[in-house]
């Protein structure tokens, strides 16, 4: 992995800083809940110990059987239609023995007119029934008593068809109702106004539905299902003062309501006491509403809101108040994402619960100051996070090509042997500048030592002449003694040695010649097919038992150059490659021009370069040669092909051929 890469990956790190400000904004919405959530239990427990004894005691001796009286905002249309009713679907249930028949009782009242709403159901509808029709309706019969101070009221409800009544009193003629009779999929709806205020007004009635087949007994449901004992049902009125005094006792961005034993609302401080133009109004994107999800995570349940107008609250958390335990719950709209806090405390009168007291406060204000606080948070820790991995990678790409132009230049120094002065960075102050200038030094000396090197064979070979001439005719002169068999076995192997050490000597100087000729080498212009031709018509006079083979183009390759120096380094060439190989080996001769370039190659089978050595092959006193063989090898022969390949303003290199079929030397000449 590059460093630019690693130091970019490096950068990832720095997302810890939006992920722990996620962490921290999480920790601000749980302080911020927690801090709405204790003040609204404590308001909920004060309200809840402060009920006044007024309402307190109404509520020790509430009537065994009641409907609540909702005061209805507007007048309802009897058109049998519950669109204009509060808490529609939440009234008081009667259902029938036999569980075939139930009806929901909803009572309200407007300018002291009340108001009646049954919903009659039916667990199983008539079979053949079609849309607009009712076959049963002529069985379908509710008798209707009404209490109050003005009289006894008696009323039997049986039309002969759906549509308005207008029925007059069995009992009182004074009595008159006026009403709707609208049929549904599975029963009907009744609505009625009544002859009577709600004060003091008791209420008591009987459904009936007999269904088609005779066999079957009749379906009756209400308090009046036993005729002989009426079970009066009292009208109880909303409590006004009780819910002005929640109004005014509790928090104003929260609701309260006062529910009897049974969650029945007996008070409440009203839609508008959670902060009408408050925090409720404000609009939020999907984006904050989305972003909030995520924060409030699985403390937040899913929840539908309650009616706006509530007549009847079991829930489990007025549930658990009323079994006498505080509860607290939070929900949250799907849809808008608003955040409701509901807290249920018992309201416990002389010993035991006679209801609860249950506040709910929408939290809109918390969901905008921790979506404004996630937005400063997040765009803050993001703005950090991508300013770092940017300055990172800018500061790894400048970093890598320092490096690079480092590497680039002692590679070239290497290869070309340039004036370690050229190395860039030398003069900063960092570490790739201590870098340059270490690499300077060993540059220097690694080229002092190359130059020691390629001095040392023409030192050796003038240093040696002498002691080796002297050595020689010392050994000629004890030759011309009588010496027995075995000393002049000694004699000859000595003969033999210092004739090797004068075969050095010549390459050595045979080198040290080369290197000074070339600057006084005769240049022209040859055709090198006919050189290389000549060239291996001697090597195979001189090699007759090898298989020497020769590769040229057909056309005429003019080249400019030194030829007795090509001749000498093909010599070197043809000579490694011979040393090289076995007799059953083939050597090949040749070469190919490619535009402005000329390429000179010797390549024979039965022999392998190690990987490691092959860029050093070339330079002075290195040889690869480990078969002992008559001449000497000093590692100089493909030093002078070096050499004369510069002279040439060329290069030489070694390649192993494909398949592991042998080795190539090839020395590229520009034409």
């Amino acid at each position: 992995m590059k460093l630019r890469t690693k130091l970019v990956a490096l950068s990832l790190l720095t997302l810890l800083l939006p992920w722990s400000a996620w962490k921290l904004l999480q920790e601000l919405e749980r302080f911020l809940r927690d801090a709405q959530q204790n003040t609204l239990v404590a308001s909920t427990r004060t309200m809840a110990s402060a009920i006044p004894m007024e309402y307190s005691s109404r509520l020790l001796f509430l009537p065994a059987n009641y409907v609540p009286v909702w005061e209805l905002e507007n007048q309802p249309a009897l058109d049998g239609y519950a669109n204009d009713w509060p808490g529609s679907g939440q009234g008081r249930a009667f259902v029938s023995l036999d569980g075939q028949l139930t009806v929901d009782l909803l009572a309200g009242t407007h300018d002291g007119q009340l108001f009646v709403l049954f919903d009659v159901r039916s667990a199983q509808v008539d079979e053949g029934a079609t849309p607009g029709s009712h076959p049963g309706l002529p069985d379908d019969r509710m008798t209707l008593l009404i209490r109050s101070p003005r009289g006894l009221f008696s009323f039997t409800i049986n039309p002969a068809a759906p549509g308005p009544l207008q029925l007059n009193s069995e009992r009182e003629p004074s009595g008159q109702i006026e009403g709707y009779w609208q049929d549904q999929e599975n029963g009907y709806r009744l609505e009625l106004a009544l002859p009577s205020t709600v004060r003091n007004t008791d209420i008591s009635f009987q459904v009936r539905r007999t269904g088609e087949e005779s066999s079957h007994s009749p379906s009756i449901a209400g308090p009046m299902a036993d005729t002989a004992r009426p079970v009066w049902i009292s009208l109880e009125a909303g409590w006004p003062g009780l819910a002005s005094w929640l109004n005014r006792s509790g928090l104003d961005a929260a609701r309260t309501w006062v529910v009897d034993p049974e969650g029945w609302v007996l008070a409440d401080s009203g839609a508008g006491a959670a902060g009408e133009g408050g925090p409720g109004t404000q609009q939020t994107t999907w984006l904050q509403r989305l972003l909030y999800r995520g924060v409030a995570a699985t403390r937040t349940e899913i929840s539908e809101p309650w009616p706006e107008y509530p007549v009847r609250l079991d829930g489990e958390t007025v549930q658990r108040a009323l079994s006498g335990e505080e509860a607290i719950r939070w929900t949250q709209d799907l849809d808008t994402a608003v955040v409701w806090n509901t807290v249920a405390v018992p309201l416990v009168l002389q010993g035991e619960v006679r209801g609860a007291v249950v506040a709910q406060s929408t939290s809109d204000g918390l969901l905008l100051v921790t979506n404004r606080a996630l937005g400063r948070l997040l765009f803050t820790t993001l703005a950090i996070t991508f300013g770092l991995a940017i300055g990172l990678w800018y500061f790894a790409t400048r970093l890598s090509r320092r490096v690079q132009r480092l590497s680039a230049a002692v590679s070239q120094s290497m290869q070309d042997a340039a004036s370690s002065e050229a190395l860039p960075l030398r003069d900063d102050r960092d570490e790739l500048g201590e870098l340059a200038r270490n690499n300077q030094k060993l540059l220097r000396a690694v080229a002092d030592y190359n130059q020691y090197l390629e001095t040392l064979a023409s030192k050796l070979s003038h240093e040696l002449k002498t002691p080796l001439a002297i050595t020689r005719s010392s050994l000629e002169n004890l030759s011309s003694m009588g010496l027995d068999s075995e000393s002049r076995q000694f004699l000859e192997r000595a003969q033999q040695g210092v004739d090797r050490q004068f075969a050095i000597v010549r390459a050595m100087s045979e080198a040290s010649r080369l290197e000074a000729s070339l600057a006084v080498a005769e240049w022209e212009t040859i055709d090198l097919a006919e050189l290389i031709s000549r060239c291996v018509e001697g090597y195979r006079s001189v090699h007759p038992e090898r298989n020497l083979q020769i590769r040229i183009p057909q056309e005429d390759a003019a080249l400019k150059c030194a030829p007795d120096l090509l001749a000498q380094a093909l010599d070197k060439l043809v000579d490694n490659a011979v040393s090289m190989s076995t007799a059953s080996d083939e050597v090949m001769v040749g070469f190919e021009c490619f535009g402005s370039t000329c390429e000179v190659f010797v390549r024979n089978t039965g022999s392998h370069l190690p990987e490691e050595l092959q860029d050093r092959l070339f330079d002075s006193l290195v040889s690869l040669r480990d078969r002992p063989g008559t001449a000497p090898h000093l590692g100089l022969g493909l030093y002078i092909v070096r050499l004369v390949a510069e002279a040439h303003s060329g290069t030489v290199r070694a390649i192993n051929l494909p398949g592991d079929q042998g080795v190539e030397f090839r020395m590229c000449i520009p034409v």
